[in-house]
């Protein structure tokens, strides 16, 4: 019969469709991404957590450790942290959770950015056991690209992890100089190249004790937005480590801040030093602290300005009086000006056009 005469070709016909079959249901299975038990849990209780070690990929390393109740930067070196900042990172590692199975294969690491050359690594240790050893990768489609632990494969978490953990070492540090309310600051004392003058609070504002005889009507807002300032003082930065007080100008501060409290604990004294090599930042301290901050240039003569600068403008002075009426009597209203002369433009050209 005809289909014996052809049974090699329908046997290799059946053995190729057979074979793409496989493939096929090989192929798909391996693209399936894992089902939830399949998937890594990763379950941290952020109280539990002692030790954060964050490795940025440009290799700056941090290592964050709580000490004494109160998390410190121990790593590349020793100073407080900014507890807001290590608060905002536990919670993130607290509600973490694993949606789905992006990749496979290493290949595609770089392009994920979970590769050691892209990746923040971030490794969670209760004591000395380790927790949880994280590759974060790039933000996508809702996720969190990671790689946990030595498993090969690439990790969805939900929403946004990275921003968390990659900053930089200033970040981590407590860069707060003054962290006090406003509202207990009793007096203020500024001494500088402009002069030297103290304002002192009272039930109904704020007066001058010490200050210049020049010095007249204190405007309320310029001198609350001085003392909220000082009260609530933020560096942008720290100084480099090979600078010494004596290079920063700090030996012998162009200015001097000093701020009393209404408790009348210790006065804070802030110490103006000299301007960075770009000019553009200043360099400052408090008396009480060996730390050696930078505050922008913009802040720096905010933090002292002359005295007369705190006085009512002549402008605010009469935009504050009312306008006194003649003989008892509301004014007339008067046009403005630019319409005054429009009227006086049309009837000059009517009366040349009745000529």
């Amino acid at each position: 019969m005809e289909w014996r005469k052809n049974r090699v070709a329908i046997g290799a016909v059946a053995f190729f469709v057979l074979l793409a079959l496989t493939l096929w249901s090989v192929n798909r299975r391996s693209r399936q991404p894992e089902t939830d038990e399949a998937l890594p849990s990763v379950e941290l209780d952020k109280d539990s957590i002692t030790t954060l070690e964050i490795t940025r990929s440009n290799d700056e390393r941090v290592v964050l450790s709580q000490v004494d109740g109160q998390w410190r930067v121990t790593s590349p070196l020793d100073a407080p942290a900014d507890q807001s900042n290590v608060e905002s990172a536990l919670s993130r590692l607290a509600d973490l959770k694993i949606a789905r199975l992006v990749a496979s294969q290493p290949q595609n690491y770089a392009r994920l950015q979970v590769d050691d050359a892209n990746a923040v690594q971030v490794v969670a240790k209760s004591g000395d056991k380790t927790l949880a050893d994280l590759k974060i990768g790039k933000y996508a489609n809702g996720m969190t690209m990671l790689r946990v632990g030595d498993r090969e494969q690439v990790f969805g978490a939900s929403g946004s992890l990275r921003y968390a953990f990659d900053r930089e070492l200033k970040a981590w540090r407590n860069r707060k100089v003054v962290s006090v309310e406003s509202a207990d600051v009793q007096s203020i004392r500024v001494r500088s190249k402009n002069g030297t003058f103290e304002l002192e609070r009272e039930q109904d504002g704020w007066k001058a004790v010490d200050a210049p005889k020049t010095l007249q009507k204190l405007d309320p807002q310029k001198v609350s937005s001085l003392v909220s300032m000082a009260a609530r003082l933020t560096a942008s930065d720290f100084a480099p480590e090979d600078v010494s007080a004596a290079r920063a100008g700090l030996t012998e501060p162009t200015a001097e801040v000093t701020i009393n409290l209404k408790d009348e604990s210790q006065p804070i004294v802030l110490e103006l030093g000299d301007a960075t090599d770009d000019g553009s930042e200043h360099y400052l301290r408090r008396r009480d602290d060996p730390t050696i901050y930078v505050i922008s240039k913009y802040m720096a003569d905010r933090l002292h300005p002359d005295a007369n600068a705190l006085e009512v403008t002549e402008e605010k002075e009469t935009a504050a009086s009312p306008p006194s009426p003649a003989q008892g009597r509301e004014p007339p209203p008067q046009l403005p000006p630019e319409v005054m002369k429009q009227l006086q433009d049309q009837i000059k050209a009517q009366q040349q056009q009745q000529r």
